[in-house]
């Protein structure tokens, strides 16, 4: 299996490598999530604290060294991501709802400038939406705009990218009101959003020219009662192939399994109970690894590639790990 890096709410990053979990070096208060740079030996992670920061390591075998820090520019960053030229990382902060694009040198650390991305507005959930929550971003397909998934408004924003610089006002696609768009994968033109309030993965069609989406489908993902707490929320979503989402939903405690027909999402085709609050996912090879934050616990399901298509099979082990809350694989 590839070794992954595991992130958590405790102060440490460790590295997952044969089944057996070590510390990689201390991180941050509450490094919750972690980013590679696409081509050099570097490694970021959040601190998902208030204000927030971000620091970037480099990678030294299965160890990390710090070689710089910044702030996020807002609070509580919960999530990272890197341009594909590796000149800039982007981070989203849910406290606040400011999205932050930070510049690298050649070698992938932080050179202290950065660009603030600040949002407002709210949407019908009193306790979920009462403000601006940036939860994700990523590069358009094309790499034109920087898209912020933001939970609070039920909005996807489009900042126009030049070099990887966002510039100008966001360009606001609009999801159902109540939905909270919270993590993306993104497969050629179309996008498939986990929408953590309203737990329903929808697809759009992205329209590079605009930086907006066109809404082609959605799932609910969850029938059952939930097991942890008393709601649902959906957390990270994952494709097994072109045919086959795998998204963790927390409260049920589950994977559920869309099958999607012509890349749009089609249909719950299984729900697989799990490690308990699933808060991230990663497929690999053949395997599902499901960071179980409240397990103090990584659980492994296997993949059989059948040809029907992909099914998830049930829990088959579990791997000790403390409040494991991103799993990053390594290279």
């Amino acid at each position: 299996m590839t070794d992954i890096w595991v992130g958590s709410s405790t102060p440490q990053i460790s590295r997952l490598a044969g089944g057996r979990l070590s510390p990689a070096g201390d991180a941050a208060e509450r490094p919750a999530f972690l980013a590679l740079h696409p081509t050099a030996p570097r490694l970021y992670a959040v601190d998902e604290s208030d204000p927030g920061s971000v620091a970037a390591f480099e990678i030294s075998g299965a160890t990390l060294v710090r070689t710089g820090s910044a702030s996020s520019g807002g609070s509580s960053p919960c999530h990272l991501s890197v341009h594909p030229d590796g000149g800039w990382l982007y981070t989203t902060n849910y406290g606040d709802g400011v999205a932050t694009a930070l510049a690298l040198d050649a070698a992938g650390d932080l050179t202290g400038e950065s660009v603030t991305l600040p949002h407002s507005g709210s949407g019908p959930n009193a306790e979920r939406q009462d403000g601006s929550h940036a939860h994700s971003s990523w590069v358009s397909p094309e790499g034109a705009w920087l898209v912020v998934a933001d939970l609070g408004t039920d909005e996807l924003r489009a900042y126009r990218l030049e070099d990887g610089r966002p510039v100008g006002e966001p360009v606001l696609t609009a999801l159902v009101p109540g939905s909270g768009p919270r993590h993306a994968v993104v497969a050629g033109d179309l996008v498939h959003v986990a929408c953590e309030l309203s737990c329903e993965v929808v697809t759009l069609r992205w329209d590079e020219a605009t930086g907006t989406g066109e809404l082609l489908g959605s799932v609910g993902t969850v029938t059952v009662p939930a097991r942890t707490g008393d709601t649902h929320t959906v957390s990270h979503l994952e494709l097994i192939d072109p045919t086959t989402l795998v998204v963790g939903v927390r409260g049920a405690d589950s994977l559920a399994v869309v099958g999607l027909a012509d890349g749009v999402v089609d249909r719950l085709l299984a729900e697989i109970p799990t490690v308990t609050w699933p808060r991230h996912l990663t497929v690999v090879g053949e395997t599902v690894l499901v960071a179980g934050e409240y397990a103090d616990q990584i659980g492994v399901h296997q993949v059989d590639r059948g040809p029907g298509g992909p099914t998830v099979g049930e829990l088959s082990s579990t791997i000790a790990a403390s409040a494991p809350m991103c799993l990053l694989p390594a290279r």
